[in-house]
């Protein structure tokens, strides 16, 4: 990975300053969004050539990841009950006996590791994190899920090597209500029906499907688990499988060599049927992305509005179904499935030496929705001029600047750097797709009735990946 310490082209570097061509810039806010660790595979792909036990044994807690947490409501504020959530989960066991989507030993070591990452990068210096960080320097949310909420707990005790002066928060909401993922209960299914429909006519994918049977020594791809009365007629989903078998590979058991020989390719199809499950045919990806992740979008400007007032680290327990349009809305996607522990971080900054950049007033250039009258922000009440943005993804630099800003001279000028971007490009690119919750709900509903005219109760449909 390149941290921001080593991305300096300057000796003397100092951790959460930034030294480019003709500007100083200062961190002031890291917003992170992971995807958990290593689970318990969610699908059941059987294969006569091989098969695991998955036991309790696996999903023992790592001694060094656990801290003290208190998990409570964002919106009441008070505890939640363990046993009311991962129902969906729980009453269904593999064999060995453990259950689906349960963080694994190994997957708490990943965000562990991703905590110690982060340590290196922000902690110390002049960077945004004491050292040790304090918990008052950090807000952590999660989605309701066992997995996500030990994620967090261990990615924030690798990031402190466990020296906490108290439990970690971590806020969520109701599942039914959640945002941090694409919810099918909030949407109507028309996207899930015509992308699936448009993966029946990809030659590609029936051949990959084919090559999988013979790896696995199959005649049907079937997903045991799976409650639909048609499975045994027809293939499962690729990443059905690939959610199996890298559990499996993960959490140290073996696979087949010729379907390990297959995995770049499970990869990608995989990303893909995700993706057209998620936001329709391919032509409508990105028109749809405001109601498949908009608030999520809305959730990373509002974070950076009042960067001022809130605790520097943002962490977010995501899932691959956030990660892949979160990449798909930065240009980014290269439509392959994010790996356990996979992170997207939006590094904030502020110019403290160097010669301005001058655009447009940034309110007036910004384009909102005309059906989002809640999702405006008041950036005019900031130094919008003379604020950054970087991006990373997977620890990487994200080049946002050679696309968004290409012949932009006083960029590349000021900076002498593709990973760095004006402020105000990144909310410009952003704010067409981001909505509030508010106008989320709105669009949902008069996407629905479009759908719906009659009102009819539908039966929700979508990916199967939660």
């Amino acid at each position: 990975m390149v941290s921001v310490v080593l991305s300096y082209a300057f000796p003397g570097a100092v951790r959460g300053v930034a030294r480019l061509s003709k500007i100083e810039l200062k961190l002031v806010q890291v917003q992170v969004f992971f995807r958990h660790g290593a689970r318990t595979p969610l699908h059941y792909v059987k294969s006569p050539l091989t098969d695991v036990l998955w036991s309790s044994d696996c999903t023992k807690d790592a001694p060094e990841a656990v801290i003290p947490i208190k998990h409570v409501d964002i919106s009441k504020g008070t505890l939640v009950d363990e046993s009311t959530y991962d129902l969906i989960y729980r009453p269904i066991h593999l064999p060995g006996g453990e259950a689906i989507g349960m963080l694994t030993t190994a997957g708490q070591k990943d965000l562990y590791n991703l905590g110690s990452r982060l340590r290196k990068d922000y902690v110390g210096g002049e960077s945004i994190l004491s050292n040790p960080p304090k918990l008052s320097e950090i807000e952590a949310r999660s989605t309701r899920v066992g997995r996500n909420i030990k994620s967090l707990r261990s990615l924030v005790a690798g990031l402190t090597k466990g020296q906490v002066n108290g439990p970690l928060v971590v806020s969520s909401m109701a599942f039914e209500n959640e945002v941090l993922f694409p919810n099918p209960k909030t949407f109507t299914n028309v996207p899930f029906d015509e992308g699936t429909e448009e993966l029946r006519n990809d030659s590609s994918l029936f051949a990959l499907k084919k090559k999988i049977r013979e790896a696995l020594k199959v005649d049907r791809l079937v997903d045991e688990l799976d409650n639909d009365e048609k499975k045994y007629s027809k293939d499962c989903q690729v990443y059905y499988v690939r959610d199996d078998y890298i559990a499996r590979k993960h959490n140290g058991f073996p696979i087949p060599e010729a379907l390990d020989a297959l995995q770049s390719e499970m990869d990608h199809y995989g990303a893909v049927e995700l993706l057209s499950e998620l936001l329709g045919k391919r032509e409508d990806w990105v028109a749809n992305l405001p109601v498949n992740i908009g608030p999520v979008l809305y959730i990373i400007l509002s974070k950076m509005h009042k960067y001022a007032s809130i605790p520097p680290l943002q962490l977010f327990a995501v899932h691959d179904s956030t990660i892949l349009p979160m990449l798909l809305t930065l240009d980014s996607c290269d439509e392959m499935w994010p790996p356990f522990g996979a992170d997207i971080t939006f590094e904030l900054y502020i110019q403290t030496l160097g010669p301005s950049y001058h655009r447009a007033h940034l309110n007036d250039a910004l384009v909102y929705p005309d059906d989002a009258p809640h999702s405006h922000l008041d950036w005019s009440t900031m130094q919008a001029s003379r604020m950054w943005v970087r991006v990373c993804y997977l620890g990487r630099p994200l080049p946002l600047a050679s696309m968004w800003c290409a012949g932009d001279d006083a960029v590349q000028q000021l900076t002498g750097s593709e990973e760095y971007v004006p402020l105000l490009d990144f909310v410009g690119k952003l704010t067409p797709l981001a909505l509030s919750m508010k106008d989320f709900q709105a669009k949902c509903q008069t996407f629905a009735v479009k759908a719906n005219p009659g009102g009819v109760k539908e039966v929700k449909r979508g990916p199967k990946n939660l």
